[in-house]
């Protein structure tokens, strides 16, 4: 049971005391009305236009019909205004100003109809069809502040997902190799191995090349191919020979937003997993293509290639689960293996407009 106290003023002040800002209605209240609920609004119309035809002298049906359409015209345009302003304000001004109109066609009523039995029927009607459209429009404020509070929420939660998803990854990307490279670095210093100079400038780099993914959820995909460029260096510094590496990445996708370090894991699986393990060493290629609406981004490997029974880690995990974060159903990662042996690693994003 809620333990939030009642809101007395709502009896009286009905609706969300704070207005929604230029941006939270941007982000979540930007959609109009849908057709399931112009339906609804419709039928609710024809049927108090059926009671009215029925309620009404015969002789003051017409003015019975005009008045309730007028008064749903009305209340149209009023909801219309009220869907772009869900909260107190304009909609005590609304009210105040539907029991302002209501009370002149009240009176206006006593010199149109002379009849007093047509008045009084026509009179109910009124008070009856401005009632009615006053609370229509106060459920629709209130249903729709929260609409637009729900997905604020929902928005929310998915930017804390987000946050923590590529906290988890820029974690991930040190224990992978960072503690072997140091090892075999420290090894070269002391035994005075002339690769150490090399192997030290390119962990310098990859260090600044990775420093954008500790502080931003996405990164160009050209920002990404850096980052992979000094990782690789490292990389062939440490495995020499048994490492060629290349990227082969379209001009028009270097602008192409990824979750930050999802291309560099995949890089560094395939190095981890189908590089290192194979003895004669192996070819690395990323690739990025344009295919209709979809960006392709392969990370190929000539290497040992997938397991008999592959299963995903906590890094390929968090990687999946941003993409469905980032890009939505349009984004997906599939692993396959090679005909002539290695493995295919894949991200498929929506492409960027061109």
């Amino acid at each position: 049971m809620s333990s939030k106290p009642i809101d007395w003023s709502q009896f009286w002040y009905p609706g969300r005391r704070q207005p929604f800002t230029a941006d939270e209605m941007a982000r979540a209240g930007a959609d109009a009305p849908s057709r399931t609920q112009l339906a609804l609004l419709l039928g609710n119309l024809l049927l108090l236009l059926a009671v009215g035809a029925q309620v009404a002298p015969s002789d003051q049906r017409l003015s019975a019909v005009a008045m309730i359409l007028t008064l749903a015209a009305l209340g149209a345009a009023l909801g219309w205004w009220l869907w772009w302003r869900p909260w107190r304000q304009p909609l005590m001004l609304v009210q105040i100003g539907m029991g302002l109109v209501a009370g002149l066609a009240a009176a206006a009523l006593s010199e149109l109809v002379p009849n007093r039995e047509s008045r009084m029927v026509l009179g109910m009607l009124l008070v009856g069809s401005a009632v009615a459209l006053s609370l229509l429009l106060w459920f629709l404020v209130v249903w729709r502040a929260h609409q637009i509070e729900a997905r604020l929420a929902e928005m929310a939660e998915r930017a804390q997902a987000i946050e923590m998803a590529r906290r988890l990854a820029a974690a991930q990307l040190e224990p992978h190799f960072l503690f072997n490279t140091l090892s075999s670095l420290q090894h070269w210093v002391d035994t005075r191995d002339e690769r150490a100079s090399p192997l030290l400038t390119a962990l310098t780099g990859y260090l600044r090349a990775t420093l954008p993914m500790f502080k931003q959820p996405t990164l160009p995909l050209a920002d990404e191919c850096l980052a992979v460029e000094r990782y690789l260096q490292v990389m062939q510094a440490r495995l020499g020979a048994r490492l060629a590496w290349g990227l082969d990445i379209e001009p028009a996708l270097r602008t192409l937003p990824l979750p930050s370090g999802a291309l560099l894991t995949l890089v560094e699986n395939a190095v981890q997993h189908g590089i290192e393990p194979s003895l004669r060493g192996g070819t690395l290629q990323v690739r990025a293509r344009r295919r209709g609406a979809l960006a392709e981004i392969e990370v190929v490997d000539d290497g040992a290639g997938l397991p008999a029974q592959p299963a995903d880690g906590v890094g390929l995990t968090n990687v999946r689960q941003r993409l469905a974060l980032l890009g939505g159903p349009g984004a997906a990662l599939a692993l396959e293996p090679r005909p002539e042996g290695g493995c295919i690693a894949r991200l498929t994003l929506p492409a960027p407009n061109t």
